[in-house]
């Protein structure tokens, strides 16, 4: 398989990073445990959409941006996941992360690892000073869907008309609708559940070096 033109659209909560940031930090702040574990199962299973699940959580949460900064500053990524960027920029490749968790957080861990010159597209966090104040929604589409705060498959299907053939690596259940979508799609934990269980074409991965080798199998690259 060869493309000239091939984008790498990857998750960021629990794909690049070790563990979903999001939800550690709505689950160790937010003080009525059940109530947010019974929010997140409704959305789990459809009953409420992501933008309602994070206009509560963010309702909820009994912090401030300190609290939050202090949160992200020993979150870790993937161990492969700088070769993997190497990758990706020698051959040119489009790389976009994708999440529907909050930019304040996505901008803050890649500018400390030094990767701020990737594009995201995620939901984002209003601060008033040192509060928390909201939750904006700009890639919010419910024309296409009312169930995703940030229509991922919208941004896969933009991709796919400009003429890339499109890489989709993620891990969770808000990777689901663009798992339908994408050319070739990498899953593990929820997600790949998810796709062996909607007979979705899958390959499954632990970490981004088994990314990179598997598309250097794929598409005949060397290095």
């Amino acid at each position: 398989m060869k493309s000239e033109r091939i984008a790498i659209v990857s998750d960021f909560d629990g794909t690049i990073t070790l563990r979903d940031v999001g939800h550690h930090f709505f689950e160790k702040y937010i003080p009525d445990r059940k109530a947010h574990r019974d929010l997140l199962e409704k959305w789990k299973i459809g009953l409420i959409s992501s933008r309602e699940c994070l206009e509560k959580e963010i309702a909820w949460v009994q912090a401030g941006i300190p609290d939050l900064d202090s949160f992200i500053e020993n979150e870790r990524l993937d161990p492969f996941f700088k070769d993997f960027v190497d990758f990706c920029n020698r051959r040119k490749f489009e790389l976009m992360i994708l999440s529907d968790g909050l930019d304040y957080y996505i901008d803050s861990i890649l500018m400390r690892y030094g990767y701020g010159f990737i594009d995201f597209k995620s939901n984002h966090l209003v601060t008033d000073g040192d509060r928390i104040a909201g939750v904006e929604f700009p890639w919010y589409l419910p024309e296409l869907c009312d169930m995703c705060a940030n229509c991922k498959k919208a941004h896969v299907d933009k991709l796919r008309g400009e003429g890339y053939f499109t890489v989709y690596v993620g891990n969770g259940y808000s990777d689901r609708c663009p798992s339908k979508h994408a050319d070739m799609v990498f899953a593990k934990t929820d997600l790949l559940d998810h796709c062996q269980r909607e007979k979705i074409d899958c390959i499954p991965f632990r970490n981004f070096r088994d990314v990179e080798r598997e598309m250097m199998s794929r598409f005949y690259l060397s290095d």
